[in-house]
């Protein structure tokens, strides 16, 4: 009986298992794949507070809107609103032709670049809201509006919202909420 060596030979060669540069090969792979989940999660975790700050916001332009749109029209008293501080601001229902408190730009939104106090935005047509959140968290949102009497019976109501302080970080940098609305007599 006569043994093949050359076939033995090649089949324990086939079975001793990966080379060096085979297991430096799948070690890469690897890495670029936990690399690129670890930025998703850095990525999806920015993105949820961006979402937040604007959901914030939203509810904040809101808010102003409805309060302003509850008295009618054809008046012009001076609300108060209180954040969670126990801070009051005042909010000044007053319109004209022209368009009363806060600078629009040529879009509609109400432009943030103006310093708060000023001709751009005019007190009584900006506040500064804190909301309070969980283990002692605040955040302060800007908040301004303009309105524009369109009839005597009737005013445009346009109301911006954003985080205070956020710059152009785009791991925080979220867009200003703008609501508009179209305030009656009401009921």
């Amino acid at each position: 009986m006569v043994l093949n060596t050359k076939h033995s030979t090649r089949a324990n060669d086939s079975a001793r298992g990966m080379s060096i540069i085979e297991l430096l090969v799948a070690m890469i792979v690897l890495m670029v794949g936990v690399l690129g989940a670890m930025s998703l999660i850095v990525l999806a975790i920015g993105t949820n507070g961006r979402n937040r700050q604007q959901s914030n916001s939203t509810v904040l332009a809101q808010m102003i809107t409805e309060k302003i749109m509850s008295v009618p029209a054809n008046t012009s008293p001076t609300l108060t609103l209180t954040d969670c501080l126990g801070t009051n601001g005042s909010i000044n229902t007053a319109g004209s032709s022209s368009g009363a408190g806060s600078t629009l730009l040529a879009s509609g939104d109400v432009d943030f670049t103006m310093t708060l106090g000023g001709t751009g935005a005019p007190a009584g047509y900006y506040v500064q809201y804190t909301t309070c959140g969980s283990t002692g968290r605040q955040t302060i949102y800007d908040v301004r509006w303009n309105i524009k009497t369109l009839s005597t019976n009737t005013k445009l109501i346009t109301v911006s919202a954003r985080m205070k302080g956020v710059g152009t970080d785009m791991k925080v940098f979220s867009l200003p909420v703008t609501v508009r609305s179209v305030a009656g007599l009401g009921t």
